[in-house]
């Protein structure tokens, strides 16, 4: 059966389509680059600038999209071997741990971008605040996540859960 794309799909995702996309164009555009340099001895000149930006958006956005799948490698045998009171103290500690580094991480990053506002790139002298922004927009979309996990610990509806009823975790 054939899943229909909606709107709300397409919001709920967006963190996993641009990972996508930046991802594919940036191995297009190295490729084409590699092809380019040693076919025609010619090299695409702003080819290596754009990739690593492509690079940096597939990366931060990318870790916010791992970060709401739970893709990110974690050692978690200590808290499984907990009784179940226990873990859900310990998820909450966790959780508020991880809400106070990706706050500061998105701030200082947004700081960061701040601080680049009037540089631009060497090649194509494109601000280069377009390329640094993917930074605090990906802590602040894993910050969005860490406080949804939160509050669903605090209800008492665990991460284990929460992956197995809705379409999007």
């Amino acid at each position: 059966m054939k899943k229909k794309i909606t709107l709300k799909g397409i919001v709920l995702n967006l963190d996993a389509i641009i990972t996508c996309v930046t991802l594919s164009l940036c191995t297009i555009l190295v490729n084409a680059n590699i092809f380019s340099r040693y076919l025609f001895n010619s090299p695409i000149l702003w080819a290596e600038e754009v990739a690593t930006s492509l690079f940096i958006w597939t990366v931060f956005v990318g870790s916010a999209y791992a970060y709401r799948t739970h893709a990110h490698l974690g050692v978690d045998i200590l808290v499984k071997a907990l009784p179940e009171k226990a873990k859900k103290g310990v998820n909450i500690v966790i959780d508020i741990i991880e809400i106070a580094v990706l706050l500061m991480l998105t701030y200082v990053s947004a700081q960061y971008v701040a601080n680049s506002w009037t540089r631009v790139t060497d090649v194509l002298m494109m601000p280069r605040w377009y390329f640094s922004i993917a930074v605090p927009i990906g802590f602040g979309w894993s910050l969005l996540y860490a406080i949804y996990f939160f509050v669903q610990d605090l209800r008492g509806k665990g991460k284990e859960e929460e992956s197995n009823d809705t379409g999007v975790y």
